[in-house]
């Protein structure tokens, strides 16, 4: 009903409009008309009806007001098309937010209106975002994107000036009489519904104030991507304020992603989900050497990327019975285990172990492994 009742509403602004440039059109020809009769009558009405001065001068008459009405349709056409033209130019096409360059320029507008204007400079991505397309695919990313691109214009309001920057990368500028709408932005709840099926999301914040913190719109853009990086530094879905100490935060940037970081742990570490076949996610180099394996390939070839092929086989229904309890109670135990090495020898390790709901994976378990050695 609600689709039908859209539809509706798209074909009677297209009716409207049609009628609104008929009528334009109309207009403009009785005008042209009642011009071209005042200049040189063609005819002239009398008590018994009207009467032709010339017929010749009646058709030429009709003839030239319809060429000038057809030259201003033309002119009028072109004209739109024009403005719809800037328009499209200067908006994102997926989310209709400005795009880069439309923001330079309405931002350097509004301070040249308010010289003394003061405000902040905003800039948030998603959190994530690469996962998002690769759990749900490119279509749901990009509704996503469309998602947020609305509630930053619901949230931030029209007295702010909001682009995509490229990406999953969005910015804005807010005068400062609104800066609590920050802290309502990163309070909100961002979730995308379609089908009854809800995709939530987060995004990270970081801003820097006008000209207090800055004095041009560059240096202020700058300094809120360096509260941005402290934020996905850290835990991510925050809002931060830039402080001088993040100028060294970010002159030390180095990819540090959260792989890497697992990757290199001084200790054994392993992830693997909850439900369903117990599939291995994630295992760091520490555990591969000290299983024998050669790289994480390695590993799921010889398991079949399932834990439960990794656990020596008289542990396996121990640790079935263990996973189901951890499930069931919400909370994970630590818990003695032997795991199979490469050539099949059996290798006891001390585990302890996280569980957490992921989205696009379910219940997970975040695993550290000590290996036990006999004195």
């Amino acid at each position: 009903m609600q689709g039908n009742s859209i539809n509706w509403q798209v074909k009677k602004r297209k009716i409207i409009e049609s009628c609104n440039t008929a009528l334009t059109f109309l207009a403009s020809f009785i005008v042209i008309m009642a011009a071209l009769e005042t200049a040189l009558p063609a005819f002239v009405f009398k008590e018994t009806g009207f009467e032709f001065y010339d017929v010749r001068y009646f058709w030429s008459h009709v003839c030239i007001a319809f060429l000038l009405t057809y030259l201003i349709a033309l002119i009028r056409y072109f004209l739109k098309r024009q403005k719809e033209l800037e328009y499209l130019s200067s908006r994102d096409n997926l989310t209709a937010l400005l795009n880069r360059n439309a923001f330079d320029d309405e931002v350097n507008a509004y301070l040249k209106r308010h010289p003394d204007a003061q405000g902040a400079f905003i800039m948030m991505d998603i959190d994530d975002f690469k996962g998002i397309n690769d759990r749900h695919g490119h279509s749901i990313g990009d509704q996503v994107l469309v998602t947020l691109a609305l509630n930053l214009e619901s949230v931030l309001g029209h007295e702010a000036i909001i682009c995509r920057n490229g990406g999953d990368e969005f910015c804005a500028f807010l005068p400062k009489d609104h800066l609590d709408r920050i802290k309502q932005l990163n309070l909100l709840e961002q979730v995308y519904t379609a089908k009854d099926e809800q995709y939530p999301f987060s995004i990270s914040i970081g801003y820097a104030m006008y000209p207090q913190e800055a004095l041009s719109e560059s240096d202020a853009l700058i300094k809120a991507d360096r509260a941005l990086y402290v934020v996905k530094r850290h835990d991510k879905n925050d809002c931060l304020s830039y402080q001088p100490w993040m100028d060294n935060a970010a002159k030390r940037k180095v990819k540090l992603t959260s792989r890497n970081m697992l990757a290199n742990l001084p200790i054994a570490f392993l992830i693997c989900t909850g439900q369903g076949d117990r599939e291995i996610i994630f295992s760091n180099q520490n555990l591969l050497s000290l299983l024998g394996y050669a790289s994480f390939g390695d590993l799921m070839k010889a398991t079949g990327g399932k834990v439960m092929n990794l656990v020596y086989p008289t542990d396996r229904p121990l640790l079935e019975q263990k996973i189901t309890a951890d499930l069931a109670t919400g909370q994970a135990q630590p818990f003695f285990c032997n795991l199979m090495t490469s050539d099949h020898e059996k290798k006891q390790f001390f585990c302890q172990s996280q569980l957490v709901k992921e989205p696009g994976y379910g219940q997970i378990f975040y695993v550290a492994l000590s290996a036990m050695y006999s004195r």
